[in-house]
């Protein structure tokens, strides 16, 4: 119900703006000429100028050049098309090159040659004279009528001149007379929004305020800086090109690359026609064509990106559907309209609880964190994808920093939904066989990159890693293997389900110098608890260390709610493990870092022979 609710709203919405248009868009063009003007307003006042000289200033200063921009681009305009029947024979004669571009001279005169006979032969023959059949009527002839229209009054001659004129000029003055409305009610008018969006919760309200004036400011300008480095060297290469009246076709690209993804093009339609007009050959046509297609690549993929940075926070696509969207709505005006429209739709989004579609839809930044999106990666099998991620994360921070802050809570995540039923043992078994071979693959990625033997090599084994319960401890516990691995400590990890006297054996046989229980909540706290117990029961003297993975609980807290005098040493993290675990198991000190509790009566009778491992240099 809520999503139909939701639909029918932008349903009546999208009605209203389309029906409103007359009356809204110039209140938004009124508003995005205001969001330009008011920083040099401010500016002009903080200079001594009173607010409504500033005010009168800028709004003149502004259309002065707006108009001046259009007589001047209109002029040319009328000039090019005086001068185009000028080049009647370069377009003629490139028009027939294009229609038979490889055609010999001699072939094309014998391709006319026939065509003018075969017109001729397939032409009816003209009747005879008195060749009708005596005895028939002649048939009468179809009187001709006409159909005149009325002479047009002087009013109507009037309106039909001065229509197309009247309209546009009308709604420049509206426009100028709301922008300067606008700039001098411009703190009024900040302060009802403000009222009029926060519900109570100004702080929020003139938050977003702020937000949606930063956004559209930020565009404005840098879109008219990114303009200008478009422009000017576009006028300069015209020039050198040759075509007449360059630098207004680079004052032209400047200001309809306000035009998202089709302004470009449409300004570069005067110069290449006129290229092709004058030019007999082909090498202005090329060269021009060739300037607008480099400029525009390097603008767009340099320089925007250099001065945008992040931008307003609109993805492409939604902004590419936004112009598509305002297009259909207000034609033109609403393509230029279309970046700040959207901008401020985001913002909604952001700031507005029930809106936060708008912000999930519209924004750049992804909505989806990244031990999510590794889950999701992994769900679907896509191992080149998970491996891809894996490698921005680590090459973005550490293999530690990955382990900890993506690849274990994903793993967390599909606990969560195993234990609630909502992952299938075929899925669970994917999202295990995929854990297993990334980290297979970072390992022998790792191995390949490094350059240090110490690394590369087997170290001897000094630790056994211990799964509390199922496969998922298993997994972190491979991650706790490698992380020791690259500082050069031998790991081992042990089967799940593996008895404690089959882990003691182990011990025996690899050397190894202390446990490491792993434990990956929901459900494995007990079961760590457990193990940890057993072990030192059959272990006695040898150093345990229990890890709570991606838990948020205080280590200290857990310590005392899990271990009490079972485990000495509890941490939530593979790094404090790995750092931990190379002061017990690198140092060579005799003193332990983890105290070793006194036995109780149960567990003297328990202990077997096994007493403290002597320590590996």
């Amino acid at each position: 119900m809520t999503r139909f609710i939701r639909l029918a709203t932008f349903v009546l919405v999208a009605a209203i703006l389309y029906v409103a248009k007359d009356v809204l868009l110039p209140v938004a063009l009124a508003v995005l000429v205001a969001f330009l003007l008011a920083p040099f307003v401010v500016r002009l006042t903080h200079l001594g100028l009173p607010k409504a000289i500033a005010i009168f200033f800028a709004a003149t200063v502004t259309f002065a050049a707006i108009g001046g921009v259009g007589w001047v681009v209109t002029h040319h305009a009328l000039a090019l098309a005086q001068k185009l029947p000028d080049y009647e024979q370069n377009l003629q004669e490139k028009i027939r090159i294009l229609k038979s571009p490889h055609q010999p001279e001699a072939l094309a005169r014998t391709t006319e040659m026939v065509d003018k006979l075969r017109k001729q032969l397939d032409a009816p023959e003209p009747a005879a004279p008195g060749a009708a059949v005596a005895g028939t009527a002649a048939e009468p002839k179809p009187v001709s009528v006409a159909v005149m229209a009325a002479p047009q009054t002087q009013l109507e001659l009037t309106r039909e001149l001065l229509g197309p004129i009247v309209g546009p000029l009308g709604a420049a003055g509206l426009v100028i007379v709301l922008v300067i409305a606008m700039l001098f009610q411009r703190e009024d008018l900040r302060d009802r929004l403000v009222h009029l969006v926060s519900h109570g919760k100004i702080g929020v309200g003139n938050e977003a305020l702020g937000d949606a004036s930063r956004r559209v400011s930020r565009y404005l300008w840098m879109q008219l800086v990114v303009n200008a480095t478009y422009g000017i060297p576009i006028g300069i290469g015209l020039y050198l090109i040759g075509v007449p009246s360059a630098f207004l076709w680079g004052l032209i690209a400047t200001i309809l690359r306000f035009i998202p993804f089709i302004g470009p093009w449409i300004g570069a339609i005067f110069p290449v026609t006129l290229a092709f007009a004058i030019d007999p050959g082909w090498s202005m046509l090329l060269w021009t064509l060739g300037l607008f297609l480099a400029m525009e690549l390097i603008s767009n993929n340099v320089i925007e990106v250099l001065l945008y940075g992040k931008g307003t926070g609109i993805s492409t696509l939604a902004l590419l559907v936004g112009a598509v969207f305002w297009f259909w709505l207000w034609g033109l005006a609403g393509l230029v309209l279309a970046t700040p429209l959207t901008v401020c739709l985001l913002v909604i989004g952001k700031y507005v609880p029930s809106l936060r579609f708008l912000s999930m839809v519209l924004g750049s930044e992804s909505t989806v964190d990244p031990p999510t999106r590794f889950y999701q990666r992994m769900l679907a099998e896509d191992t080149d994808h998970v491996v891809n991620l894996a490698s921005e994360q680590v090459e973005k921070s550490s293999l530690a920093a990955f382990f900890d802050n993506v690849f274990v809570p994903a793993l967390l995540l599909s606990e969560i939904d195993r234990h609630q039923g909502d992952l299938p043992l075929d899925r669970q078994a994917a999202v295990f066989r995929s854990s297993r071979q990334l980290i297979d693959e970072l390992d022998r990625r790792r191995e390949a990159d490094s350059e240090d033997e110490t690394v590369t090599a087997d170290p001897p084994v000094r630790l056994l890693i211990v799964p509390a319960g199922d496969d998922a401890d298993e997994i972190v516990g491979r991650m706790l293997r490698s992380l020791l691995r690259v500082r050069g400590i031998g790991a081992e990890v042990t089967p799940v389900g593996d008895s404690a006297e089959s882990c003691l054996s182990r011990l025996r046989e690899t050397g190894a110098q202390a446990f490491c229980v792993s434990a990956l909540p929901p459900s494995t706290l007990l079961a760590a608890r457990q193990t940890s117990r057993r072990l030192r029961m059959q272990a006695r003297g040898v150093p345990i260390l229990m890890g709570v993975w991606a838990e948020k609980t205080p280590a200290s807290e857990l310590q005392t709610r899990l271990t009490r005098n079972d485990v000495v040493e509890v941490v939530t993290t593979l790094t404090d493990a790995v750092d931990r675990l190379e002061k017990l198991l690198v140092t060579g000190t005799t003193a332990r870092p983890f105290p070793v509790p006194p036995a109780t009566g149960d567990e003297k009778r328990a202990a077997p022979a096994l007493t403290v491992l002597p320590e590996r240099a």
